[in-house]
């Protein structure tokens, strides 16, 4: 380590050693082995290090076994290094933990800042919006009736303005949040999830004509409310632009890969030429005009964050006036 330049703060012989030497030290880098002497070892060394101090660690090891590995990926290592190695692989390694470790301190800097511009933005925007809403009602309950017929167009244009900024506002945080948020992995029910949204889009709009299936057994790993929100988007989605179809058509289904999901909404809707699929999930690009199907164009753009959030795949097949099907892989259960 000294030959290629690196200060070495010593080696010690137990876990508990190590974290405490992190935190005194905080070095840039801490090479880790898996069989250590004391109490706990150092998979679970390394995830309080890396859990407290935000330190990365390399581990150095004999143990390539599969119980091993996923006990070590728990601790979100920055490197896995089977022993014998040579000097320029370690080497290696280490600078590449340390630039990945100055890319992440970067972004979590620049999602604290992010933070405090949602929150700039929720609370700037949403003042001038509730005292449009608040005196613009006023004016419709007490004054409507003094107004010519193109004031009380005016006016209601202005109602419907300030409500769909302030649904666009709630969108915009909406998606910021879900880039964020931490995931909680469990065993997920895709196929009930999907009965229950479209049932209660049934109930909301109980003059459509459509015609819904759903796949049962549908199952992945991912956080559950998180997948709730992307499969509601999908199917709103679905459900909006089935809405010109004298009768619509919504299908769920999927294949199971190994232990891993691929599922997919298809609809008879509207869809979309296919050179544009790529501006589906670009956060306020709509490939149709808001008179024709109202929207912001955040839903599918929230849908991708989420998928992508699960190391999973999203993709969108369409033809203009012929229906659209989004397709996503999910990771494999635990």
């Amino acid at each position: 380590m000294r030959k290629f330049g690196y200060d070495v703060a010593g080696p010690v012989p137990t876990g508990e050693e190590a974290v405490k030497l992190a935190g005194e030290v905080r070095p840039d880098v801490v090479l880790m082995d898996i069989h250590l002497a004391g109490t706990i070892d150092g998979i679970d060394a390394a995830g309080n290090i890396s859990g407290s101090y935000r330190i990365p660690v390399i581990f150095l090891t004999a143990y390539a076994d599969d119980q091993t590995l996923e006990r070590a990926k728990e601790a979100k290592p920055f490197g896995y290094l089977i022993k014998p190695f040579r000097e320029r692989d370690l080497h290696a390694t280490i600078r590449m933990a340390q630039e990945r470790s100055r890319l992440e301190a970067e972004l979590e800097a620049a999602n604290h800042e992010l933070d405090s511009f949602s929150y700039s933005v929720s609370h700037d925007l949403r003042a001038p919006l509730i005292a449009i809403d608040g005196f613009s009602r006023i004016l419709e309950e007490s004054y409507m009736s003094y107004l010519p017929a193109d004031g009380q167009d005016c006016l209601q244009r202005i109602r419907q303005a300030a409500t769909n900024m302030d649904k666009l506002v709630n969108d915009f945080l909406r998606l910021s949040r879900v880039t964020r948020a931490s995931l909680v992995m469990e065993t997920v029910d895709i196929s009930t999830m999907a009965t229950e949204a479209l049932e209660n889009l049934s109930h909301e709009y109980p003059d459509r004509n459509v015609r819904w299936t759903v796949e049962p057994g549908l199952q992945a790993a991912g956080d559950k409310g998180l997948l709730l929100i992307a499969v509601q988007n999908l199917l709103s989605n679905a459900w909006k632009y089935t809405g010109k179809r004298s009768e619509g058509s919504i299908e769920v289904g999927g294949t199971m890969r190994g232990r891993g999901l691929t599922f997919y909404v298809k609809d008879n809707g509207a869809g979309f030429p296919p050179e544009k699929a790529n501006l589906l999930f670009v956060p306020l690009q709509r490939l149709h005009s808001q008179e024709e199907f109202p929207g912001n164009g955040i839903g599918l753009a929230t849908v991708q964050r989420i998928v992508f959030r699960h190391g999973g795949k999203i993709w969108a097949e369409g033809v203009p006036d012929s229906g659209a099907t989004f397709w996503i892989t999910l990771p494999e259960l635990g």
